[in-house]
């Protein structure tokens, strides 16, 4: 029987994240959970829900705040974005005065009935949520037959002034969520060393869902999703796309003192993040959120990008992101190179 690699090197054992070792809950320490908060507040995300939910009818449930810290700490912790999991964050794994900051009440883990309860009420606060940032209403727990599911996702398409405000809305939130970790780390000096080089890629974000049957007639519970084929794939991931700029880094050609192979030291965290449908507005996405950078002052080099950002035309892209200053590094298959000169 080998050991654990954690065993062989100790030092990776203080980098690891906390784990339970005994049968006692994990407990979360109130300085995470305090981050985490601040983070949320800071973000500004909190002000734009709050007006989008003020004066809507129905019990309230949760604290949007509450249900996001405890949805921040289940991803951290457990690397789980799922609603049993936060349920369980805020109910067994967070301690007395971190409960009381976000209004979680002390009998609510009491007995099996008012976990229940609880539960009910986190799931009651997201789906407020979900439902007032939703373009077009609809019954999301089954599957809808396909002429009906074709009016409900063709919501997300029109140009109808509501709908298009929700999802500005929505996607403001996002890219919100996302800036807050470059703006700290812009504000602490950590990028300082960056020459503003980026990586683009269009990734699959495959749904819990199953696709739609063709020849039932019904579509999928997510009905804004499709197939994702990636380079040099037959198969397709039916989920969503992810537009994803990370800040990347040269290789230095003889080795950085203190960087090793890599020329700065900076943190390659995402940039941008947006999530759409496969195959639609791939280009457009990595403009929006090149252009969420502009107020950061950042400097703008290469910008590296799959073959999926080579099939753009040329407005939809390349002419935009030349206009702002970036240097376009793309990618062709030998077929599509043309006549080649020595």
């Amino acid at each position: 029987m080998t050991k654990p690699r954690a065993w062989r090197n100790p030092e990776k054992i203080k980098h690891c994240r906390p784990r339970r070792v005994t049968d006692a809950p994990f407990e979360i320490p109130d300085s995470k959970v305090g981050q985490l908060d601040a983070v949320l507040h800071q973000s500004g995300v909190l002000e734009l829900i709050d007006a989008e939910l003020a004066g809507r009818p129905g019990p309230k449930g949760l604290p949007v705040r509450t249900v996001l810290v405890g949805l921040l700490l289940a991803l951290h912790h457990h690397r789980s974005a799922s609603l049993a999991d936060v349920c369980r964050v805020l109910l067994d794994e967070l301690r007395a005065p971190t409960r009381s900051w976000l209004g979680i009440p002390d009998n609510s883990r009491a007995d099996g009935h008012a976990r229940i309860a609880f539960s009910r009420r986190v799931y009651r606060s997201f789906d407020r949520l979900t439902t007032a940032l939703d373009a077009q209403r609809c019954d999301r727990r089954r599957r809808l037959p396909a002429e009906e599911a074709g009016i409900v996702a063709d919501a997300w398409e029109d140009t109808d002034a509501e709908h298009k405000r929700r999802l500005e809305l929505l996607q403001e939130i996002s890219d919100r969520l996302i800036l807050i970790t470059v703006r700290l780390a812009h504000r602490r000096g950590l990028l300082k060393g960056w020459r503003g080089d980026i990586g683009a890629d269009t990734t699959p974000i495959p749904a819990w869902h199953q696709p739609p049957r063709e020849r039932r007639g019904l579509a999928s519970v997510e009905l804004t999703g499709g197939w994702h084929y990636c380079g040099g794939s037959e198969e397709g991931i039916f989920g969503h796309s992810a537009s994803l700029l990370v800040a990347a880094s040269r290789r230095h050609p003889a080795g950085h003192p203190q960087a090793g192979e890599r020329v700065s030291r900076h943190p390659q965290l995402a940039l941008g993040l947006v999530l759409d449908t496969p195959g639609k507005r791939i280009g457009p996405n990595a403009v929006h959120s090149l252009a969420q950078l502009a107020p950061f002052g950042f400097p703008t080099g290469l910008l590296a990008a799959d073959r999926a950002y080579t099939d753009q035309t040329t407005e939809n892209f390349a002419q935009p992101v030349r206009t702002m200053g970036y240097q376009l590094v793309l990618d062709y298959k030998q077929q599509y190179r043309g006549v080649q000169g020595t």
